[in-house]
């Protein structure tokens, strides 16, 4: 399995829990707070607004030892962002001078020049990829991966689930060998057990809400957690690992 690292995180070798925040004021809280909910903080820039002072608990999240995702997803990627595409370049160029990760979608224009300053400063890019209507044939997700992992740090893959042959469509995407860490998720009712299940097929992220769900099916990420800690004895012990140490700084 591919792995990197994401400050202390080792992504690809044991699955890890993001925790999605939406509003500014439950990221001011998070940042106040040291707590176990989640592994990795993915703030959803699109839910609050830009205008808001968001980048400073950011870093006090990160000063924390926990990584932080900033990601600005468009309406049409099923976000809030309603501005050009173009207009977000200023803000993942902040958020990657200051932050782990960002997350830029597979369609996106701006992809590739996110992509490529990422790596320049040494920071994680997630390429995410989103269906809200259907799962693909499992030939076009594996081109979409493919293509994806030639630019990204992580790849992502959700889509929505409307029969068990989709469940089966997503888990048989796990087993390709990208180069780079996989996360594959499905969205919708049918799809809630993927959250918890694939995590030990091989999908290097789950994502649970901190406040409120970001998208179908989502799960709290606190239960992400207590599920990742019976179901896999690595994740548990690196559970422990990180709560002692958060007790610490």
């Amino acid at each position: 399995m591919s792995r990197i690292t994401l400050r202390d995180l080792r992504i690809g070798e044991i699955p890890h829990v993001v925790g999605t925040i939406s509003s500014i004021d439950s990221l001011t809280d998070f940042a106040a707070s040291q707590n176990d909910i989640c592994d990795i903080v993915e703030v959803r820039l699109d839910e609050i607004s830009r205008k808001s002072n968001w980048l400073v608990p950011c870093k006090t999240i990160e000063s924390l030892g926990m990584p932080v995702i900033l990601t600005i997803r468009l309406q049409s990627e099923g976000g809030k962002w309603t501005n050009s595409d173009e207009s977000r370049m200023p803000l993942f160029e902040e958020a990657l001078n200051d932050l782990s990760a960002v997350d830029v979608e597979f369609k996106s224009r701006l992809m590739p020049q996110v992509s490529k300053l990422a790596k320049s400063l040494q920071k994680t890019v997630v390429i995410s990829f989103h269906d809200f209507l259907k799962t693909p044939s499992l030939d076009d997700l594996k081109k979409i991966a493919f293509e994806a992992a030639s630019h990204g740090s992580i790849v992502k893959i959700s889509t929505m689930v409307n029969s068990n042959e989709d469940v089966t469509t997503l888990q048989r995407l796990l087993e390709i060998d990208l180069k780079v860490p996989l996360c594959v998720i499905g969205m919708g009712s049918l799809a809630t057990k993927t959250r918890i299940v694939f995590p030990s097929l091989g999908s290097c992220l789950t994502y649970g809400y901190l406040d409120i769900p970001s998208a179908p099916g989502q799960l709290p990420a606190r239960t992400l957690v207590e599920q990742l800690r019976v179901l896999l004895p690595a994740y548990n012990q690196q559970f422990v690992i990180r709560k002692q140490i958060l007790e610490y700084v």
